[in-house]
């Protein structure tokens, strides 16, 4: 059921944990510890609505103060005399982590494990941005779920982004429409599915839906009672005739689905008692997906009251293909900023990882449809190109040349899956580099910032310096490297390092860390 809201402006404890979703034991420690808006009145604590919404949105900051954070490089885009809140610098300078946005409104619909901070994109735009934002144009071509994309929205820039993946290109379709979402809509819809539950919908019903039939998994990725309620969900779905409404609703399925499945993200996806957690047999699904319904519908209000402060709309639109061959429906030198982060060197298999939402949300129907996606990806993917023949370099860098050339030497016992189907792998996603920073080229305005978040990498247990590979092939197209970045210095995928497959045996311990890449469009 809904939570009631007050229609007061002060919220006592237990009005306002409700309204940010916590419990009331964990914000009176936030209060406590001044971490969020709030007075203390007496022995109670009261809360400002707006005030909460403002610090929902990182409008307000609280117990800030005056840090120096540590900048690698350089660069222009990066004051190192800005102030910085305290918790947001324990990570260091522009922390990336896409785990901040868990709870930042819009950008918390979707988990995704390949996603970037909104507080990084939100510093970037600010430094980089002058003049009137309805005359910026903002880049994202790996988009994802839209991190940066709603950013450029919020500031009242135009975005445009290219996402290959259906699922999270879907994600990023929703975003950008909810400003136009009519949200009675929406909640009527919520609250129709809610009093069809309370009037035992669920145990009369039989789904007119059925399960995604070229879906396979190694074991039952839904139990019998969870899939039944699924199939109803999808039911539901079916009979919305807003468009709008029923993408928001997928968008909502999909980012629930593998919480009640037998399957986890650890951080690729894999089963439940792979990682060592029992399978789930029963789960409230239908409270589960409602919750997070009417944490968008709270969001969409939010994104529509904070639009209303500019005197025009900004535009967004998000292209449901690969950059590198789409880049074309975008016009020669428009683009003012470009924030992105492009897959790294790892092989993390985003298509394969996302292959629930596709399948169950409709979005591809059979496997040759994957084989697509996967050709067409980013770099591809090792099991794309490993068998192939040996592949070149397609433009000249010595340093690389010579990289590739020890990635292929090593471990040929094991054939495709020793170094020369690894060379493969790792020339084909640098000749992608190349071709990024061509068509790239042409849609930058003379002079326009380009900032890219990549990492370095070990493959075949040879260190590959992708940030530094990366900016040098961007200057042999005329971008002028301004900095790099360390904004982070560990991250998350360290096991790579000792994977037998990819690493092969290291001789000394390396650190992956990722690096802003921060450049600028020849002039």
């Amino acid at each position: 059921m809904r939570p009631q809201e007050p229609l007061e402006e002060v919220l006592n404890l237990g009005e306002a944990a409700r309204f940010i979703r916590v419990s009331q034991k964990t914000l009176r420690e936030m209060a406590r510890k001044k971490r969020v808006p709030c007075q203390k009145v007496g022995r109670e604590w009261r809360f400002l609505r707006r005030h909460l919404e403002e610090w929902l949105a990182g409008a307000v900051k609280v117990a800030a103060v005056a840090e120096t954070p540590t900048v690698y490089g350089q660069g222009t885009l990066f004051p190192e005399t800005k102030p910085r809140e305290k918790k947001e610098s324990r990570a260091g300078f522009g922390d990336t982590a896409f785990t901040k946005n868990r709870r930042e409104p819009l950008h918390r619909w979707v988990p995704w494990v390949a996603g970037f901070s909104a507080a990084f994109v939100e510093e970037v735009l600010e430094a980089a941005t002058l003049g009137d934002p309805q005359e910026v144009t903002v880049l994202d071509p790996f988009a994802g779920v839209g991190t940066t994309l709603v950013e450029g929205l919020k500031r009242g820039h135009n975005v445009v982004g290219f996402e290959i993946n259906p699922y999270a290109a879907l994600a990023c379709e929703v975003k950008l429409s909810s400003s136009r979402c009519k949200l009675k809509l929406l909640t009527n819809a919520v609250t129709a599915l809610e009093d069809m539950w309370r009037n035992g919908w669920v145990k009369t019903a039989k789904p007119k839906s059925t399960a995604p039939g070229k879906f396979r998994s190694k074991t039952a990725f839904f139990s019998n009672a969870v899939e039944r309620e699924v199939l109803l969900l999808q039911d539901f779905i079916n009979e919305q005739t807003n468009d709008l409404i029923k993408k928001l609703l997928k968008v909502a399925l999909g980012s629930v689905m593998v919480s009640f499945s037998n399957y986890s993200y650890e951080p690729s996806l894999s089963t439940r008692l792979a990682v060592g957690r029992p399978e789930i047999q029963y789960a409230d699904v239908l409270r589960v997906f409602c919750d997070k319904l009417w944490e968008i519908e709270a969001d969409i209000g939010f994104l529509q009251r904070h639009l209303k402060k500019f005197k025009h709309n900004p535009t967004g639109k998000i292209y449901r293909r690969s950059y590198l061959d789409g880049s074309g429906t975008v016009p020669a030198q428009s683009v003012d900023i470009l924030v992105t982060s492009p897959p790294y060197l790892n092989n993390y298999h985003y298509v394969r990882n996302t292959r629930p939402q596709l399948y169950w949300l409709d979005l591809i129907d059979d496997n040759a449809e994957l084989k697509k996606l996967e050709e067409g990806s980013f770099g591809r993917f090792w099991q794309t190109v490993r068998a192939a023949p040996q592949i070149e370099l397609a433009f000249e860098l010595p340093e690389l040349q010579e990289l590739l050339e020890r990635v292929r030497e090593r471990n040929p016992e094991k054939g495709i899956y020793g170094g020369a189907g690894w060379a493969n792998y790792a020339t084909t996603y640098f000749n992608d580099c190349d071709r990024f920073f061509k068509v790239t080229r042409r849609v930058m305005k003379p002079g326009g910032w380009v900032v890219v978040v990549i990492g370095n990498n070990i493959v075949q247990g040879v260190h590959i310096e992708t940030d530094r590979l990366l900016a040098q092939i961007g200057e042999s197209h005329g971008f002028r490297l301004e900095g790099m970045h360390r904004v982070r210095k560990k991250r998350t995928g360290s096991s790579i390092v000792n994977s037998s497959v990819r690493a092969g045996v290291t001789k000394k311990r390396t650190e992956l860390y990722e690096t802003a890449v921060e450049l600028r469009a020849p002039r």
